[in-house]
């Protein structure tokens, strides 16, 4: 996985640059565990001490984290929900059921938990620095 870490002066913020197949771990991190080295501190000690056949899930606010045997799937929260009420009668007719599909690119990436690790730490040593 490739990534590169920015700090605007200007506003003093910390960014992730991902793929675009991983810019949803890149919002997961700042929107979960912000700006500050030592909040990531409990997520790393956590992975960390997985052996390659254990699992883990992490609740985030709006992302769960799932690790199963050394692959790692982040999801949005969104996907996970169903609706299967009826719209109203006078809509029916105006929306076809193809256009009610969740657009889900974005909001999911996997990755193995070793590229995982390795982006944390250079993440948590960057924001130390």
């Amino acid at each position: 996985m490739e990534y590169d870490f920015t700090y605007d002066r200007n506003s003093n913020k910390f960014g992730i640059r991902l793929a675009e197949e991983h810019e949803v771990l890149g919002r997961f991190l700042l929107e979960e565990f912000g700006q500050l080295a030592g909040a990531y501190q409990p997520l790393l000690q956590q992975l960390s001490a997985l052996n390659s056949h254990q699992s883990m899930q992490y609740q985030g606010r709006e992302y769960l984290l799932e690790i199963d045997a050394g692959e790692v799937t982040l999801s949005h929260n969104t996907l996970f929900y169903t609706t299967e009420q009826p719209l109203p009668e006078r809509q029916q007719h105006k929306v076809a059921d193809d256009d009610l599909q969740l657009d889900e690119q974005g909001m999911s990436m996997q990755c193995g938990l070793e590229d995982l690790l390795k982006l944390l730490r250079d993440w948590q040593q960057f924001l130390s620095e």
